[in-house]
């Protein structure tokens, strides 16, 4: 049962000259550093939760909340203008909001992408609100099985969405996953891959691959060409039209209940969300042929749901005391400190918490919501400035973005290494996204397919009899049949008999 009374006396709380100012510095800090490249959605939090111990418990999470948001938010802005995803979570985004771009509707993209971020964070956190423990349940049914399966469909769903044909996007997937395999072995600490080379014994950092894929391939394109790309006047408005924004509601609620979902098992995070949001909105798309051409069905599918997954993370931190990001994780520290206990009992004997972080994200969404519409205009400017000049300061700010990860030049020559890659991967047909994210989840399979062989007495029973493993592979099956021609067909075929009228 919701306590209204007890709700709106968080929002009374947050609706003070003091806090309002807080909300608005922490949430444009986090906007910035989400927008600029290696400065992660996680570096931001880490770098800001040492301010909060000196803070009361609720500054210390409308700080960090704010922030959280914004910066998740942020990375579709230079995702937009310059094709390098701020964060890993806006790398869909990149997909159709830069061909957008280059047509000169720079400020129409990111329009869409503030709007359906707001509209993802609203609704994920009306999710989190009424359906907390019932989700909550469910996340306890994932065990590693479950995890190795999911992860595996998540480089599926990429390597579905990829330009070229799904099996160059498996393949980039695999090699991403082999990257993710170089350093330290989690589970018995010995080196691996790394061929005497001490820099990567902590293993090849995803940020700085991130940076060079996206930002470097894409300033060296443009210095490699004989004539200079030429600058894009802007000729869209800001806003979406009304009529625009609603009929894109029905994929919006769907999609923000996927991301919800995602964000709610530990481990996952907008990452994931993105991809799965944006892979629902081309399949469910009336014109799929559009996606990678600057479509924005495809930016309503990303950015709903990474930003719905920003709620979804805080549904096992606040019910079972279980971080659902690295980023929940340091917000689940700064509550010990604060000697807040989240987990079951939070629900009885300090149940205003929960309603302070829901009011917070509402507060927080609608914060960086204004934000994005002021800077849009502005920002989508920058596009019309000569283009190897802003390329140019690409590779200046990816250069600071790799060193700034772990403070190592070493990073920085690994990122244009990446960046020499991520060019002949384009020259090749390969899309680099897949190899993106199967850096990123390399390591979950990994550690979750040997935690499940070890749990299960080195059996591979579970991974084929579980409920919730049977419902992933069957998805993975039919996705499978549907890539091959012939099953294409028939598949085409029964959906046109089923929407033909009786009689």
């Amino acid at each position: 049962m919701i306590d209204a009374g007890l709700l709106f006396n968080q929002f009374l709380d947050i609706l003070t000259p003091g806090r309002l100012l807080m909300l608005a510095g922490f949430s444009f800090l986090g906007l910035l550093c989400g927008a600029m490249p290696g400065i992660s959605s996680t570096m931001t939090i880490s770098l800001l939760v040492s301010l909060t111990y000196g803070m009361s418990p609720f500054n210390g999470m409308l700080v960090l909340i704010a922030a959280y948001t914004a910066s998740t938010y942020g990375g579709s802005l230079s995702a937009t203008l310059l094709n390098v995803p701020g964060t890993p979570a806006a790398a869909a985004t990149a997909l159709e909001a830069y061909p957008m771009a280059l047509r000169g509707e720079a400020g129409r993209a990111i329009g869409i992408s503030t709007l359906q971020s707001f509209t993802g964070g609203i609704i994920g956190t009306l999710i989190l609100l009424f359906s907390a423990p019932l989700v909550a349940e469910l996340a306890l049914k994932f065990g590693p099985w479950e995890y190795f399966w999911f992860s595996i469909f998540g480089i599926f769903v990429c390597a579905n969405l990829s330009a070229g044909s799904t099996i160059k996007g498996l393949i980039a997937g695999i090699i991403g996953i082999l990257f993710s395999l170089v350093g330290v072995d989690p589970l018995h600490g010995t080196l691996r891959y790394t061929f005497g080379i001490t820099q990567i014994e902590g293993g090849i950092s995803y940020i700085p691959a991130l940076i060079g894929l996206y930002g470097v391939a894409e300033a060296l394109s443009e210095f490699i060409q004989t004539t200079e790309g030429k600058a894009i006047q802007g000729k869209s408005g800001v806003l979406p039209p009304l009529h625009q924004y609603l009929r894109g509601m029905w994929l919006t609620i769907k999609v923000t209940f996927l991301g919800f979902l995602i964000g709610a098992l530990p481990g996952t995070g907008a990452n994931i969300a993105a991809w799965v949001g944006y892979d629902h909105a081309k399949r469910s798309s009336k014109h799929p042929e559009m996606f990678g051409k600057g479509n924005p069905e495809g930016i309503i599918g990303a950015e709903t749901a990474n930003n719905a997954c920003c709620a979804g993370v805080y549904l096992p931190l606040l019910t079972l005391a279980i971080p659902g990001d690295a980023t929940t994780a340091i917000v689940l520290g700064m509550m010990l400190v604060h000697g807040l206990r989240p987990g079951p009992s939070m629900w009885i004997e300090q149940p205003h918490w929960i309603y302070a972080v829901v009011a917070i994200h509402f507060a927080s969404n609608i914060m960086f919501a204004l934000q994005g519409f002021s800077l849009a205009k502005p920002m989508s400017k920058i596009l019309q400035l000569p283009r190897r000049a802003v390329m140019t300061v690409v590779i200046i700010l990816c250069t600071i973005g790799s060193y700034a990860v772990n403070s190592n030049m070493f990073d920085v020559y690994l990122s244009f290494l990446f960046g020499i890659l991520g060019l002949l991967m384009r020259r090749f047909g390969f899309d680099v996204a897949p190899l993106v994210l199967g850096m990123v989840l390399g390591d979950l399979i990994d550690v979750q397919f040997r935690r499940a062989i070890l749990t299960s007495s080195y059996s591979f029973l579970p991974f084929f009899t579980r409920p919730i493993c049977i419902i992933l592979i069957l998805i993975l099956i039919y996705l499978t049949l549907k890539e091959i021609p012939f099953f294409r067909n028939r598949f085409h075929l029964l959906s046109r008999r089923r929407m033909k009228p009786n009689g």
